[in-house]
């Protein structure tokens, strides 16, 4: 999972706050040259009269767009909002329903037959981009049946985990951050009407991570900061937002539980909507419905010869218990993954499967509290126009201190020593890390902050069976077996988020598919589930896998012996995370379909 998911309009389990006034314009006496280089928002120079007038609407609306949300902006290495915390007042989320489509408009006024074939990329792109913001707001409506959408955790955490700039400087931010808590939660008070219980469950959850964010993981970030009087602040910071959050937990419980009987599930129609505008897929849902059945089989096949190469004449259960129980220690969880980088790194590069650009490493950690709950593993890196901090994480969610040893060992049992390697190549090498490291050379502003899932989770989930089937740990079936358990739970997560949420599956049938076609844990059968109401479209892991493994097919036949698979896999994520139906009109100059 990609935490950093700078593509995503609106990320689906962290809605950063809206402000309703625009940024602050670009003085227009400057060069435009000399404001691109001041400015990373600026337009660029040049261009027809067409080319410009995109262009400008394309800044205009970044600039507004990151005002809007502060939190967002820290994340993506844009540093002018560092102090607000923003606005998710009902008319801020108005103001800025209204700006969107007044930039929709003003679209439909361009002459995109007047744009170059690349810009004609940006243009679709960003037209889709924008509408999904709005369908968000006014017809998925998170900020109304969502408590999350109301955690500020990531808006603090963003000035907590990047090295840029001076400590001080980062820790006055956070300052002046939780001093706008109670006014934000406030908000979310007079938003949120009929949750589904569920996510007011998981909610208060979230919010008692938050607390424990600020108690145990800000003080030592900021260690070297002397400064009595600025701690001070702090501690006077903190407590009025941990008392806002205590209080919002309370009234969560107390008044917004007993009254949270909304549905978490879409509707076809929503559901297609969001695959449009969030994927450009227009895929009919019965079809890729069939299509993920079928590869549930070849994965399901695949992970029984595995079974049969590690224990001839074994049950596949049995070969399943012994993958559970080989796993690492609670202590040993972290160490082990950090020894499995270097390999996976130095065989990515050395079989040309892709190059590395960076000798910088992705460092691995405990995930962070506030996000444990509902996070496996994933990767935080940096955003696309940060200059100064390019530290990456690997996160890994440990078990907490107050489980019972059941609960403990059955999470442990979905980090064995043959499913770990494969989670590994996703988060990091070839994966989300090595991604982020070609997505800094993404042309244009569009392309920067904006993008699809099923590219950055397809990616990475591509990865796994494709360095196996590229020869890495060729001859180590118990590897093989583990690349497919993981595989089977993308199958599973495929099914699972359509029919959940057009076809009637409750939420114990999508308990049950995970262990029976996945053959997970009962535990984290059920966070994998109870995703699926939070994370409707995680089904966009498969889908992109596939629509990429069609697409270097397709490739590969048109280019014959010149198709060099590294270089196809450096174009791709050059590109950063376009939708594949993009990426077919780039490479191969057709809008033919992806599946």
């Amino acid at each position: 999972m990609l935490r950093r998911f700078a593509m995503s309009a609106f990320p689906a389990l962290a809605l950063a706050a809206l402000l309703a006034s625009p940024a602050g314009a670009v003085s227009k006496s400057r060069p435009a040259a000399a404001r691109a280089a001041a400015d990373p928002l600026a337009p660029p120079a040049g261009g027809n009269s067409t080319e410009r007038r995109f262009w400008l609407l394309v800044s205009d609306w970044t600039r507004y767009f990151f005002a809007a949300r502060p939190g967002y902006a820290t994340m993506q290495g844009i540093h002018r909002y560092d102090s607000q915390l923003g606005d998710y007042s009902r008319a801020a989320i108005d103001g800025y329903v209204a700006r969107a489509r007044r930039v929709l408009a003003d679209l439909k006024t361009i002459d995109r037959s007047r744009l170059t074939a690349s810009e004609r990329i940006d243009f679709d792109l960003f037209q889709s981009g924008v509408e999904g913001q709005v369908f968000d707001l006014t017809e998925i409506r998170r900020w109304e049946n969502d408590p999350s959408s109301y955690n500020y955790a990531e808006s603090i955490y963003g000035l907590v985990a990047r090295t840029y700039g001076t400590p001080r400087a980062r820790l006055t931010a956070v300052i002046s951050r939780l001093n706008q808590v109670p006014r934000f939660l406030e908000a979310g008070k007079r938003n949120l009407v009929n949750p589904p219980e569920l996510f007011t469950r998981f909610a208060g959850e979230d919010f008692e991570g938050t607390i424990e964010f600020l108690d145990k993981e800000i003080p030592p970030a900021f260690a070297s900061v002397k400064d009595r009087a600025l701690w001070a602040r702090y501690n006077a910071a903190k407590k009025q937002a941990v008392d806002a959050t205590k209080s919002f937990i309370q009234w969560m419980q107390a008044d917004l539980l007993p009254r949270s009987h909304g549905s978490y599930v879409l509707g076809e129609e929503r559901y297609r909507k969001k695959l449009l505008y969030e994927e450009m897929v227009d895929i009919p849902l019965d079809s890729l419905l069939a299509t993920g059945e079928r590869e549930l089989q070849r994965l399901e096949a695949r992970y029984a010869a595995a079974a049969a190469k590690i224990h001839p004449g074994a049950t596949l259960e049995e070969v399943t218990q012994e993958m559970r129980r080989d796993h690492p220690t609670a202590a040993g969880l972290i160490p082990y993954a950090e020894g499995l980088l270097e390999a996976e790194r130095s065989y990515a590069i050395s079989s040309h499967f892709i190059d590395v650009p960076s000798e910088v490493r992705c460092k691995v950690r405990p995930t962070p509290s506030f996000d444990a709950s509902r996070s496996f593993a994933s990767l935080d890196s940096p955003g696309p126009f940060e200059k100064e901090a390019n530290e990456a994480y690997y996160n890994i969610t440990v078990p907490e201190a107050d489980w019972d040893s059941a609960h403990v060992e059955q999470h442990l049992q979905g980090f064995s020593h043959w499913t770990l390697p494969s989670v590994s190549l996703h988060e990091a090498y070839p994966g989300h890390y090595v991604h982020f490291l070609y997505s800094k050379r993404a042309p244009g502003l569009v392309r920067k902050t904006m993008g699809c899932g099923s590219m950055a989770e397809g990616w990475a989930f591509y990865c796994e069976e494709g360095m196996l089937d590229h020869g890495y740990r060729k001859d180590d079936p118990k590897f093989e077996f583990g690349v497919m358990r993981w595989a089977l739970v993308r199958a599973c997560r495929f099914q699972v988020g359509i029919r959940v949420h057009t076809r009637g599956m409750t939420m114990d049938q999508a308990i049950a598919y995970f262990v029976d076609h996945a053959h997970m844990e009962r535990a984290n059968a059920e966070r994998e589930a109870y995703r699926a109401a939070f994370d409707p479209t995680y089904i966009v892991y498969m889908l992109g896998a596939l629509q990429i493994r069609k697409l270097r097919d397709d490739v590969a036949r048109a280019e014959g012996a010149k198709f060099d698979l590294a270089r196809f896999h450096a174009s791709l994520l050059s590109e950063g995370a376009l939708p594949v139906a993009l990426l077919r009109r780039i490479l191969l100059n057709d809008s033919g379909p992806s599946l």
